[in-house]
């Protein structure tokens, strides 16, 4: 006997910032949307203290198109939404110096090419002189000789915008269910027919299907992807540390560095957040040990950057959410040919807050049109695989000692 309980036209699997605003996206178009989470909205990697970048600056090219249209869209929920998205367009500055053995012309030649193709597809990009620098930010290390300026780059409040597109989406007429955890998709004669969650229950996909659970994305999707077809990705889990500022210096922008794991933000109470830096370890999506030296090598990084942060004392260290990466360090993105109704994404790879918006509104026009946008092309996880054209002999494959 059938255990289905209702049967909705839109499914979404995932709570976070991506799951949440395609739901707005979906039912402000109509669409009969039931977003299903397992835990509490924003209870992933879209929750935590603090800010994340909504930034465009030194990312890979494939994502700046996808970016540059995020970018607009934070800036328009922001005045939209009652209470807004908790966005501010700070600026960006990825600063450099000159690491022993390198050579300024280079990092110079590397820093304006980055600048000019960032600005090409969509991201306005220049590159600042030292004075320039220290102008926009007075307490910068002298070390520091340049540094390239995304005045469109700013920062997030992730736990409050999720939880907003969450209340929006209901408003336009989604239904969200916490504490609804998917264990299996339940396919039938080419669809994904249903979806069960731990307890047994049954919930019909009237149409479509999107997983966009990220860390658990993979194990929902192998048996009826196969295995074979998902890239390999693996989990980490980002340590940030907040820290006093007792002499209460301002740092305007969203600051990152072009040789450092690195991530400087001061949040609205004046707090400094460092991230960006080397993970912990973890076990199970929890915190397995605590690591002193990821400690002292953040904290290293960011003095060496903002000396006046040696005088602060620290608030919290946070290291409580999983994120899942891809080899190259961008999404995985599809909709497999055998089941044309389920799309997912996944392996956001520590930085897929601010692209999110561009994510899903390209994911809302897929399912409207059924044509696959071309901005979501980069992301196919085809990318990893040989082109059926391409004859590989079995002795160019073999290792030798």
């Amino acid at each position: 006997m059938s255990k289905v309980t209702s049967t909705h036209e839109i499914v979404i699997v995932g709570g976070g910032i991506y799951g949440t605003s395609l739901a707005y996206e979906l039912a402000s178009r109509g669409r009969d949307v039931l977003l299903l989470e397992g835990g509490e909205i924003a209870g992933g990697a879209s929750g935590g203290p603090g800010e994340r970048g909504v930034r465009a600056n030194n990312r890979d090219i494939r994502e700046l198109p996808v970016v540059s249209l995020s970018i607009d869209r934070w800036q328009v929920f922001q005045e939209q939404f009652e209470g807004g998205v908790g966005y501010r367009r700070v600026g960006g500055l990825q600063v450099f110096d000159l690491p022993y053995g390198h050579r300024e012309h280079e990092i110079r030649g590397r820093m304006e090419a980055k600048a000019a193709i960032q600005s090409a597809l969509g991201t306005p990009s220049k590159i600042l002189s030292r004075d320039e620098v220290f102008a926009l930010e007075p307490e910068m290390s002298r070390s520091i000789v340049g540094a390239m300026y995304c005045p469109n780059d700013g920062v997030g409040d992730h736990t409050f915008a999720t939880r907003q597109f969450a209340k929006a989406a209901e408003a336009a007429g989604a239904t969200i269910r916490t504490m609804a955890k998917v264990s299996a998709l339940l396919a039938d004669r080419g669809r994904i027919r249903a979806v069960r969650l731990v307890d047994g229950e049954e919930i019909g996909v009237g149409d479509k299907l999107f997983v966009l659970s990220n860390v658990g994305a993979p194990k929902l999707l192998a048996e009826h992807v196969g295995q074979g077809a998902l890239p390999p990705t693996w989990n980490l889990m980002p340590q940030m540390m907040y820290v006093t500022n007792p002499e209460n210096h301002v740092i305007k922008h969203l600051v990152s560095h072009a040789h450092r794991r690195l991530a400087i933000k001061q949040l609205p109470d004046g707090t400094i957040m460092l991230s960006g830096g080397v993970s912990v370890s973890h076990k199970d999506g929890r915190v397995d040990t605590g690591s002193l030296s990821a400690t002292a090598i953040n904290l290293t990084d960011s003095i060496m950057t903002f000396p006046f942060l040696d005088r602060s004392e620290f608030v919290q260290v946070d290291a409580t959410r999983v994120d899942t990466n891809a080899l190259d360090d961008i999404p995985i993105i599809d909709r497999p040919q055998h089941l044309p109704n389920l799309y997912y994404g996944y392996a956001w790879s520590g930085h897929g807050f601010a692209i999110s918006l561009g994510f899903t509104k390209l994911f809302a026009d897929w399912a409207e049109t059924g044509d696959k946008p071309a901005d979501l092309e980069p992301f196919s996880p085809s990318r990893f695989t040989l082109s059926p054209r391409v004859s590989v002999q079995p002795s160019r494959l073999a290792l030798t000692a």
